[in-house]
Parts: C-alpha cells; structure tokens; sequence
C-alpha cells in the first residue's frame, strides 16, 4: 500500500470514529428518553480504499413492537372496565357503611321493627319516613352517577377520537417527511422516533398493525382488518352525547346513541367482525352500552322489588294504587320499568311536607281518619313484605329468593365481585404488558454500560488511524529530507 493510499484510508477511519463517536454519545444522552430507540452507525468498504458511512440505523424489532402495542391495547381495556366497575362498587358503598344503598335498607327494616314495637310514636312515625325517603333518595342519585358514568365514557370516547384522528394525520406528514429525508440522503432515525410515539399513541386506543410501503412509509390497519391509514389518513367518526338517559342506547346502530365509522365502515366494539375488540376504546364502549346500563337494570330492578312488595298489602287503598313507593307519584306500569330507580318516591299520603301525615304509615295509607294509637297491623304486614324471601325481579339478575335488604346485598356483591374479577385481569395484563416492553427495550433500548465500552473503541480506532497519519507524516518528511 503507498503513503496516499495509507492516508486515505486513516481519513476515512478517522471519520467514521468520529461519526461513531456522535451516534453513540447520542444514544447515552437519550438514554431515558421515552420512544428512542438505539443508533448504531452502518458502514462498508469503500472501492477506493478505507471506510464509507452508510448511514445511521435504528435498532427495531417489529415482532416484539406489535406484540408490546397487543398488550398495551388489552391493557387498556382492562383499566377501562376496571374503572367503571370499580367507580360503580364505590357509588354503592359498603355493607356495613350505614349511608350506603345496603345500609339505608337495614335501617328502614329497622326503623320498622321499632314502629310495630311504638306505633303511637310520632318520632318513630318521622323515623320510618325518613329512613322510606332515603332508600328512595339513594336509589335515585345511584341512578344519576349511573347516567354520568355513560356520559363521562362518551365524552371519552369523544376525546379519543380526536386524538386518534390527530395523531393519524401526524402520521401521514411524518411519512411524507421520512420520504422526503430518505431521498435526499438525511439522517430519518428522528422522524422515524416521532412516527413509532404516535402510533404507540393510537394502538393504545385502537390496536394496530404497521404495513410497510414503499420509501419508509408506513399504513396503519386495525387487528380487524380496516384501515386507518391507506396512504392517507382516514378519518374516524363519532357523535357524542352530552347528555344520556337510561333509556338511550346503541343498540346496534338502531338507537340513539353513536357509534364508530372509518370511510362507512362499522368499527364500533361489540359489533360484527370488523367491530374493534380491544384498546382504550373498546373498554369505553364496554362502559358505555353493557355495563352501566346492566348496572341500571339492577336499580331499576330493585326500585321495582320495592314498589311491588308494598302494593297489595293496604285494605284501605282501591286496587292499583301505590303503596309506600311510587313511580314519580304514581303507579308503576311494568312497560316503564326502564330508568324507574331514578324515579322512584315515597307515597306522598305518609309525608306531611306535601300535605300528608305519619299517622298514615299507622293506619293506612288511605285511611281518612286516624284509627287506634296502639294499632300496628298494617305496620306489622309492611314489615313481613319487606323481609318475605320473594324472586327478584328480571332485572335484579339474582337468582333464588331473597328479601328486600337480601336483594340490595346481592346487587351490591355482584357489583363488588365483577370489581374484583376486572381488577384481577387488569393485574394480567399490565403483567404482561410489562414484560413485554421490557423484551422490546432490551432489544431496542439503550444499555449505557454497553455504549461506555463502544466510546472506548472508537476512541482506540481513532487513536490507530492518528497514528497511522502520523507515521505517514514522518515517513514524507524523512523521504523529504533525502
């Protein structure tokens, strides 16, 4: 090899250390940078003679990359449904909570007890009305948590579009911008950081697949088939509610409420085949059309239980008439059953705020004149149909028989049972979800002892080709000096 041709060569190496030197003090600077994934510098030998840089290569591993966006969408959902299931059991209460909806049951039984013990008492008259009231009042404001639970989830629902639809058009520029750097021969290691954060962003919400095209771009499409991204952005559709009452559902598409379109296609979870089946969405869905509205049913349910357990009972009443809880006021029709726990009120003859007396919850709720003080038959027989062991209602979804305060329990168990069962998913999957990122970040990640240790071979390979020039130098010099 001649003097020129050594020297040629040391040049090229020395600048590929160089370039090495920056790829890797990079990668130690962003070390803890979320989405950054490794350079390592690609290079190859040069006709001529020495080193060329080829360009910097980020380290990805597709496989683990798609299998980590899985487990971070089911993750997701998991923490969706938990949520609301965990939301719902604190609105209840527990048991032994005497504000709670098992709590405000046992003290009416009690307070009926202590009745058919003193009927003459007026206290213990107010007593049993207030404790009527707050069954009543508690069923009721359980209805309207209920309702603002399926409208928070649609407001979310609302807000994750949107954000779905930004980061998709993100998407689209980043790979027009990858194209544009790729042709002019520009580092795209950034960019390409940039378009692996906001599809992580979006598979969270709604899992994804990349397809490769052509110059760097990337499509998106969903597990299920559809695409997000087909060269362009594809806009996803969603009309929120701001208000929701029980009776507004889904429905299939059939009722009020709206669901997910992408270009006419149905993507709305708990569809057909192309119907989106994890991520953030789905649990939202999830929360939205099947659990705050079973949960609804529920109420309803032992709204009804309620009104039913007291109708039939009072000889001094026509036949029809409300008992001590009433639909709004009224008598329940079967065929309204929807959204009666929101509706639910105590019989106005038994309040005297609303032109009623307490002596009625003594004597009758149609009696027209007070009967014997120390009468308590009537009392006696409303007590017996709150604790008989009767079917629950449909709704309800108990099986067996129970009374009134054993319905609310049963309500409230299956409540706090699903909460434990959604918990105890959600623990498996952020389980898994963890591990599979740690697998991807052990591939992809930057291990900073690693890097230290590359700093000190390039900075070997520097030294070898400094002195490689510095031999060549001398070497000139004596040539010179003959």
């Amino acid at each position: 090899m001649s003097i020129t041709g050594a020297i040629v060569n040391a040049n090229s190496g020395l600048a590929a250390a160089q370039r090495r030197a920056d790829v890797v003090s990079n990668n130690i600077a962003n070390a803890l940078t979320p989405g950054y994934a490794r350079r390592d510098l690609s290079v190859s030998e040069h006709g001529a003679g020495g080193v060329k840089v080829d360009g910097v290569v980020r380290t990805t591993d597709p496989v683990l990359t798609r299998e980590r966006r899985v487990a971070d969408g089911l993750a997701a959902r998991d923490q969706a449904v938990a949520s609301a299931y965990a939301s719902l059991n604190a609105s209840l209460g527990e048991p032994d909570d005497p504000f709670s909806l098992v709590g405000q049951y046992s003290n009416l039984e009690a307070a009926l007890r202590a009745l058919g013990e003193s009927p003459e008492s007026m206290p213990q008259q107010a007593q049993t009305l207030d404790a009527a009231r707050a069954v009543a009042t508690t069923l009721n404001r359980l209805s309207d948590e209920t309702q603002q639970t399926r409208e928070n989830a649609d407001a979310s629902i609302a807000k994750a579009v949107e954000r779905v639809n930004a980061a998709l058009k993100q998407i689209e520029r980043l790979n027009g911008d990858i194209a544009k750097a790729a042709a002019g021969g520009r580092d795209i290691a950034a960019l390409e950081d940039q378009r692996k954060q906001l599809i992580d962003e979006v598979a969270e919400i709604i899992p994804v697949r990349e397809i490769q095209r052509e110059r760097g771009a990337v499509d998106l499409i969903t597990e299920e088939g559809v695409f997000l991204i087909a060269g362009s952005a594809r806009e996803i559709e969603f009309t929120p509610s701001s208000i929701i009452t029980p009776d507004l559902s889904y429905n299939g598409g059939l009722g009020a409420l709206s669901g997910l379109t992408v270009d006419g296609i149905n993507i709305t979870p708990g569809g057909g085949s192309q119907s989106i089946r994890n991520g953030s969405m789905a649990g939202l869905f999830a929360t939205r059309d099947d659990i705050a509205p079973k949960f609804q049913a529920q109420l309803d349910g032992l709204a009804r239980d309620l009104i039913e357990r007291f109708s039939g009972i009072d000889a001094t009443l026509a036949p029809g008439e409300p008992g001590l809880f009433t639909d709004a006021g009224g008598a329940f029709d079967p065929l309204t059953e929807q959204g009666l726990a929101s509706r639910l009120a105590v019989n106005t003859a038994v309040d005297p705020d609303a032109g009623g007396a307490l002596w009625r919850l003594r004597d009758g709720l149609g009696a027209v004149t007070q009967g014997p003080a120390g009468a308590d038959g009537f009392i006696r027989t409303m007590l017996d149909s709150f604790t008989e062991k009767l079917a629950a209602p449909a709704g309800v979804a108990l099986a067996g028989v129970h009374s009134a305060t054993e319905a609310a329990a049963g309500v409230n168990s299956s409540i706090g049972s699903a909460r434990v069962a959604a918990e105890a998913r959600l623990a498996g999957s952020n389980a898994r979800a963890v591990a599979v990122a740690e697998a991807e970040l052990a591939v992809t990640g930057v291990d900073t002892d690693a890097e230290m240790q590359k700093l000190l071979l390039v900075e070997q390979a520097f030294a070898a080709n400094a002195r490689v020039i510095q031999a060549a130098k001398d070497m000139i010099e004596r040539l010179m000096e003959l």
